[in-house]
């Protein structure tokens, strides 16, 4: 469980304030807001990304204590232009300590055919098919999920919605996504959905 107690956030300008909640495994949430309104900066507070206010635990420990619990990637601006796919999914792997099969999400995601060229080359698709398969490869109980859906077609978006349902449904996992495909999300599993506006977040129907 993540347990957030008075979080209270601000950038350039308040985002969140005396925020508590506890995200439970087996669960997803999905945090709505308006653009800019602070869904990015949420997760990048329960990362230790940015400054704020209040605690946030996993499972009772630090988020120090806790890394290879949790897997964030925010976006494909992290990646470097000169590694492959397999860069990425062995250095997954390997910090995460999964026993996760890199092979299987590679074939599922239709990495293989540009597995070894550089990124740098890759279309915004093809990025995004890496980042979903690097938190599939990661097989962490906390995954915080930024938008992961962009620059991908419906049939690819349909497909990452049953990994996920998949996931909830048959191991001990907790997501928490922002997305821009709202009725599409509403297909997933143990779904809890939280509106960010006002310095609130709330659940709504």
């Amino acid at each position: 469980m993540i347990k957030v107690e008075n979080l209270t956030i601000t950038s350039r300008q308040p985002i969140l304030k005396a925020f508590s909640f506890n995200f439970e495994k087996d669960n997803i949430y999905q945090i709505m807001a308006e653009n800019g309104a602070g869904k990015s900066t949420f997760l990048r507070a329960l990362t230790q990304l940015v400054k704020y206010e209040g605690r946030i635990v996993y499972d009772n420990k630090s988020y120090e204590q806790s890394k290879e619990k949790v897997f964030f990637f925010e976006d494909n601006s992290w990646f470097s232009d000169d590694l492959n796919s397999l860069d990425y999914l062995d250095l997954t792997k390997k910090l995460w300590h999964s026993t996760h099969s890199i092979t299987k999400e590679i074939e599922f995601w239709g990495i293989d055919e540009f597995r070894k060229l550089p990124i740098k080359k890759y279309s915004l698709g093809m990025k995004q098919k890496l980042i979903i398969a690097m938190y599939f490869v990661s097989d962490a109980p906390y995954l915080l999920m930024d938008e992961i859906t962009n620059g991908l077609d419906q049939e690819t978006r349909e497909k990452f919605y049953f990994r996920l349902n998949e996931l909830i449904d048959r191991n001990n996992k907790c997501i928490i996504l922002t997305s821009h495909y709202a009725n599409e999300i509403k297909k997933l599993h143990n779904l809890t959905t939280l509106k960010l506006e006002n310095l609130s977040m709330n659940e709504v129907n």
